[in-house]
């Protein structure tokens, strides 16, 4: 791949962001790259967790606004159904734990990019900031629905329309962030975390992942019926009779 790099260890994929003198900019190229990516380790058995992160000094900077110019409305529409929203659904279903690496700033998309991830750890020099109103556009790449399930309306619209940069500390305070490290740890933390929830039951993740993120859409009974084909279904995997077989055998020697 041109502008990614992907790397598979311990069952655990590092995806890097790699064009560092763009500040990682999100070309055309890479959004098609970041798609057959997030598929391509979807498949993959091998891999059993995912860290993205960005080479050099940031995450991403967003959008490459080069890719977007001398396009009429047509042609951007086209765009961003067929390379943006394509990869940036491809991480949200994604049935793996996924952690998002911040090593510098993430701006605009590159926002975006890590609210679809189910971890974010942020290196004490990481930036967030939904930047879109500085060029004229809404947040795009689901920001508009994940944000303020994440942080409350009032202040996704507060970051919104102010277009403010936020810093790695104030980011953990607001929820956006799990964890911020020195920034020599950013990736020793990240690959930490991800390889312990790289040994854990795999239906399991991909069964709460697919149930939380349908929770959004869902009324209560609808929700409690797909809760009950998902737990019933994860009573008869391996995964559930090991750890209860053992679960049980602790329990038993305790008494």
């Amino acid at each position: 791949m041109e502008t990614l790099m992907l790397e598979v260890a311990d069952g655990v994929a590092v995806v890097t962001l790699s064009r560092p003198e763009q500040l990682n900019l999100m070309s055309v190229a890479m959004r098609e790259e970041l798609r057959e990516c997030f598929e391509r380790v979807r498949d993959d058995p091998d891999v059993r967790a995912v860290v993205v992160t960005g080479a050099g000094e940031a995450f991403s900077a967003g959008g490459d606004m080069n890719d977007f110019v001398e396009r009429d409305a047509e042609e951007l529409h086209l765009l961003m159904r067929e390379k943006s929203h394509r990869w940036f659904e491809a991480l949200w279903r994604l049935p793996k734990p996924t952690i998002a690496a911040v090593n510098g700033v993430a701006g605009g998309g590159g926002t975006n990019l890590i609210l679809a991830c189910d971890f974010v750890v942020a290196s004490e020099r990481a930036r967030f900031g939904e930047t879109f109103v500085r060029v004229g556009l809404v947040p795009d790449l689901g920001g508009l629905f994940l944000l303020p399930r994440s942080i409350g309306l009032h202040r996704a619209k507060a970051l919104c329309l102010s277009g403010e940069v936020i810093d790695a500390e104030q980011a953990r305070e607001l929820g956006i962030v799990h964890r911020v490290v020195p920034h020599d740890e950013l990736l020793p933390a990240a690959l930490e975390l991800a390889r312990g929830l790289a040994a854990g039951p795999a239906h399991v993740y991909a069964a709460t992942k697919a149930t939380l993120n349908r929770s959004f859409e869902l009324s209560m009974e609808n929700h409690l019926q797909l809760e009950l084909y998902t737990q019933s279904f994860l009573f008869g995997t391996a995964d559930h009779l090991e750890r209860r077989d053992a679960f049980m055998s602790r329990t038993t020697e305790k008494e």
